[in-house]
């Protein structure tokens, strides 16, 4: 019992890794593309709007289609089972980093449902990835 739990730990900071490192790939890419500013004025936009990875979120097509960001062909393939909102709550909790409460209120659910929704939506993802 205690392995299953331990894989499934894994399984989860797995793909906690994977969507973190997909933000910083995105956040990487587009300060190649803005010219260089002098660090005074960085500095200050910083202090402004110091949440800057928030541009680069993701749309709800995008969203849809969660499993084209999952560079593991095999676990691609298993996130491909959800439905879009276990998606959303996934993409929701381990990109957005946001709470069961927030992502509560975001959905128009309960912080239960959200909680729920989610072990749920990991369950699948490793119930598919096992039978591939």
């Amino acid at each position: 019992m205690s392995s299953e739990r331990e894989v499934s730990k894994m399984f989860i900071r797995y793909i906690q890794d994977g969507l973190r490192n997909e933000r910083i790939d995105r956040y990487r890419a587009s300060r190649r593309l803005i010219n260089t500013t002098p660090l005074e004025d960085w500095l200050l936009e910083e202090i402004r709007e110091p949440y800057h990875l928030q541009d680069f979120t993701l749309t709800l097509e995008e969203i849809a289609e969660l499993e084209n960001f999952v560079d593991d062909e095999r676990l691609s393939k298993a996130v491909a089972t959800l439905s879009t909102a276990d998606k959303m709550v996934l993409y929701q909790y381990y990109y957005d980093e946001l709470n069961d409460v927030e992502i509560g209120s975001q959905v128009g659910i309960t912080s239960q449902g959200a909680n729920k929704r989610r072990r749920r939506a990991l369950q699948r993802i490793k119930a598919a990835y096992e039978n591939m």
